[in-house]
C-alpha cells in the first residue's frame, strides 16, 4: 500500500482509538459518507464494524473496492457512486462518519446532510464529522477542493444546536505537526494542482475524492518507514495534549440524538 500523508495517520490514529471504545459499547454498523479510497472504512472494518461507503467519484469507489476487497467479498461492506442524501434505501446504523466532506456543503444541502444522517442513526447512534479547521489557515487547497469555509469549534457546536443534537466528543486534530508542514503543502498544492481551480465547484468537490499528488496526498512505499503509527506515535501524543487548540487544522466530533 502506498504511503499516508503524516496529518491522515495522525487522524487515523485517534479514529482508531475512538472507534475501539465504541466497538466496546456495542456498536457494529457503521456508513462512512464521501468514503474516497476506503482509508476510514477499512479502519472500521479492521475493528470488526461492518458497513458502506458512499462516494460521488467513480475512480475512488474501484480503488475502496479494491483496498477492502476481503470485506467487499463477504459481504460485510459494500461501496455505493451515489449521493447518500438521495438514497432511499438505507438501513439503521450506529454511527454514520463523514471526514473532509460537510466543508464542500452549502447551508441547505448541509440541513439535509445532518437530518439523513438522525433519520439512519439508531436511537444511541452518533455522527462522527472529521472536518478541516481555522480559517487562519485558509489556503489554495482549500480553494482547489471546492471548500466553502474550514470549521471553528463554535461552528460544531451551532450544528448542534441547530439540529437538536448533544455534543459527545470535540477535539482538534494534527496541531503542531500540520501546522508546521502548512506552507510546504500549500506549495506543493500550488505546482500540481493549480489547474483545478477552472473546475466548477462541483467538479473540484469530486475530484477531491481521489486526489494523487506525490509527498502530499501519497508517499512512495519507501516512506512507510518513517510515516508509521509507530514512528508517528509521539505527535499522537501532542494532538491529544493541545486537542483544545484553536489553530487546530483538523478538528473531530462525535454528535448523538438527544433524549426526548
Amino acid at each position: 500500500m502506498i504511503g499516508l500523508p503524516p496529518g491522515t495517520i495522525l487522524q487515523s490514529l485517534y479514529l482508531r482509538e475512538q472507534l475501539t471504545l465504541k466497538k466496546k459499547q456495542g456498536k457494529k454498523k457503521f456508513i462512512e459518507v464521501g468514503a474516497g479510497n476506503g482509508f476510514i472504512s477499512k479502519i472500521f472494518l479492521d475493528l470488526g464494524f461492518e458497513g458502506c461507503g458512499y462516494d460521488l467519484n467513480i475512480s475512488a469507489c474501484e480503488n475502496n473496492r479494491s483496498i477492502n476487497s476481503q470485506h467487499t467479498r463477504s459481504g460485510k461492506y459494500k461501496v455505493f457512486n451515489k449521493d447518500f442524501i438521495d438514497d432511499k434505501e438505507i438501513l439503521q446504523t450506529d454511527i454514520v462518519i463523514s471526514c473532509m466532506v460537510i466543508e464542500h456543503l452549502p447551508n441547505e444541502k448541509l440541513s439535509n446532510y445532518i437530518d439523513k444522517c438522525k433519520k439512519v442513526l439508531k436511537e444511541e447512534g452518533t455522527i462522527i464529522l472529521i472536518v478541516p479547521a481555522s480559517m487562519n489557515f485558509w489556503g489554495i487547497e482549500d480553494e482547489i477542493a471546492g471548500h466553502i469555509k474550514r470549521y471553528e469549534f463554535v461552528d460544531i457546536r451551532k450544528i448542534a444546536d441547530q439540529f437538536d443534537l448533544k455534543i459527545v466528543n470535540i477535539r482538534g486534530l494534527t496541531y503542531p505537526l500540520s501546522n508546521i508542514l502548512f506552507q510546504l503543502s500549500n506549495s506543493l498544492v500550488k505546482k500540481n494542482e493549480s489547474e483545478k481551480l477552472k473546475l466548477s465547484q462541483q467538479e473540484r468537490t469530486v475530484y477531491t475524492g481521489n486526489r494523487k499528488i506525490k509527498y502530499k496526498t501519497e508517499f512512495p512505499k519507501l516512506f512507510n518507514v518513517i510515516l508509521n503509527p509507530i514512528t508517528m506515535y509521539p505527535f499522537h501524543f501532542l494532538q491529544k495534549m493541545f486537542s483544545q487548540n484553536e489553530n487546530s487544522m483538523v478538528i473531530y466530533a462525535e454528535l448523538g440524538k438527544t433524549i426526548k
